[in-house]
């Protein structure tokens, strides 16, 4: 009789204790999706006559700062970058830098303050005081956007404005914004649009550029977009009023290797920050070959397994030797189970694979694609083509390209009939002496479209049109001088855009700007219609493209 109540208060405990545990871990419901909510400032926002070295922000929930140095914009730029920590529910900011009298000074908390549970971003947030009796409150903005394309840019851009009245700037001319610190700083949001709030009266220099190491400063190769003439500060943002900035990345002014490996035994690639005009190689003994772009070269050793090479690589702008040395990536230096060192050989990498495998269109060139060099084709090297339908066998010769890379295949096939192409053994040996295998495709070929286009050009002067597919990738390009009727023949079916190029330097490519010759991008225009075009289709349309301006 003793025992029993200790053995019920023994149960009553640990119904309590469970009882705990459930409160601490709460299930189901919906998840927090609000982004901290702001409560107070001190000092006030907006307040005048700021005197402090610190001021404090208090939110509705615990929050956390993310890479405030670099996501909190401060406008016009201390010298000293403030201090930010969190306090409590709120965020401290102390500054380290005396402040300019008669100053409207804002703080721009972009993407820098989440919540502490769920990590809820709060998107913008601006603090803003000034040091003198008044509070500037003026505005400029506007607009940046990839100069060739039209869209927002992918990465974020800062843009800098220089008041136009400061005397100390008058003999930077074209290194403003390499040398000279901005007046005021704001960031583009994700759409590319930008504006800078708090201003004094005066009129503005704009540069837009991607900091990429956030020092407010253009530097080499940095895109950029700047305006010409000044604009003024205005009450309020309107259409009128906004600022177009078409955004580019300079031509690279310095030849140089950017980055040289042995990707393989016996095989290296080298990558150039420009193309290469007519560059030499020398050293160890083998072959060599460009790209397309002409700004990566690939080398073969002589020697297959040769695992060092000692290349000197010379152009016009260039002069540079590279001791390269292959070194075995992790996951291959470890032997398969069961097989000892000498059994295990480097996997084997195929001596041609196909271009023209699938539903590739029948105007396509149908296309072998070798990974070494061929040095040797033998006279009979023909492709054996079925047709499906009657079982005719057709023979289609098989033509080297001079990089010995790839070869042509020059078939007739028709649209929507199922082929199998075989390639006989032996056809093709590389610079190792390996033979290719027998190789064998099925293929359906699909029939094109055909696009005119009768372009009014009221400029006069060169024109470049492209054809854009879906994912804005240029499939076909065409120049025209004055106005004029063109034709894009050997479409696939798909949905297509058109862009003219002002090609203004008569190159026949789209040159982009550069901050230091002054030298504003190409401008280009965009077709407004997005064009469905189908098999078998003769598509035709007229357009008179004008630049952004006109």
């Amino acid at each position: 009789m003793g025992r029993k109540p200790v053995i019920l208060v023994g149960l009553v405990l640990l119904v309590v204790l469970a009882a705990c545990a459930r409160q601490g871990y709460p299930t189901g419901g919906p998840k927090d999706e609000t982004p901290p909510r702001p409560l107070a400032c001190k000092p006030l926002n907006e307040s005048r006559h700021f005197g402090e070295q610190e001021f404090y922000i208090q939110f509705d929930e615990y929050v956390v700062l993310k890479n405030a140095n670099d996501n909190v914009l401060v406008s016009p730029p201390l010298k000293n970058k403030p201090e930010y920590t969190t306090k409590g529910r709120g965020v401290l900011v102390k500054i380290n830098d005396t402040l300019r009298p008669n100053t409207t000074y804002l703080f721009q908390f972009k993407d820098a303050i989440a919540d502490f549970t769920e990590g809820n971003l709060l998107p913008s947030f601006e603090y803003v005081f000034s040091t003198g009796d008044a509070m500037d409150t003026l505005m400029l903005g506007g607009t940046v956007s990839d100069a060739r394309s039209g869209s927002p840019w992918k990465e974020a851009v800062t843009v800098m404005a220089y008041r136009t009245d400061d005397r100390t700037l008058d003999t930077l001319g074209d290194t403003l914004a390499t040398t000279a610190q901005p007046h005021f700083v704001t960031r583009c949001d994700k759409s590319g649009h930008f504006a800078f709030h708090y201003l004094p009266a005066g009129t503005y220099r704009l540069v837009a550029l991607e900091d990429k190491n956030r020092n407010l400063r253009l530097d080499a190769d940095e895109p950029a977009a700047w305006t010409t003439m000044a604009h003024a500060a205005a009450d309020s943002l309107d259409s009128l009023s906004l600022v177009r900035l078409p955004l580019s990345t300079p031509e690279v002014r310095r030849q140089r290797i950017v980055s040289s490996e042995m990707v393989d035994k016996g095989r290296a690639v080298i990558t150039t920050a420009a193309p290469l005009l007519n560059p030499t190689v020398s050293g160890t003994e083998g072959l060599w070959r460009l790209n397309a772009k002409r700004d990566s070269l690939t080398f073969w050793c002589l020697d297959a397994q040769r695992d060092t090479a000692t290349l000197i690589v010379s152009d016009s702008s260039l002069q540079d030797t590279l001791k390269l040395r292959y070194r075995k990536k992790p996951a291959a230096q470890k032997l398969s189970r069961g097989r000892s060192r000498t059994e295990q050989a480097a996997p084997a990498i195929p001596l041609a694979k196909a271009l023209c495998e699938g539903s590739s269109a029948f105007y396509d060139d149908l296309r072998l694609a070798f990974t070494n060099p061929i040095t040797k084709v033998a006279d009979s090297a023909r492709a054996e083509i079925m047709r499906l339908k009657d079982s005719t066998v057709a023979m289609a010769p098989i033509t080297l390209d001079t990089t010995g890379l790839t070869a042509r295949i020059e078939a007739s096939l028709h649209p929507g009939e199922q082929y199998t192409m075989r390639i006989a053994k032996g056809l093709f040996t590389d610079l190792y002496g390996t033979a290719n295998d027998t190789l064998r495709f099925n293929l359906t070929p699909k029939d094109y479209g055909i696009l005119t286009l009768h372009i009014a050009n009221p400029t006069g002067g060169q024109l470049l049109l492209e054809v854009l597919d879906k994912r804005d990738t240029v499939v076909q390009s065409q120049p025209l001088a004055g106005s004029g009727t063109m034709r894009f023949t050997r479409l696939a079916a798909g949905e297509y855009r058109i862009r003219a190029i002002f090609d203004t330097d008569g190159n026949g490519r789209w040159t982009p700007g550069d901050y230091r010759k002054q030298q504003q991008p190409e401008q280009t225009a965009l077709f407004e219609k997005t064009l469905q075009l189908r098999e078998r289709w003769e598509m035709e349309e007229r357009w008179t493209p004008l630049k952004p301006e006109d």
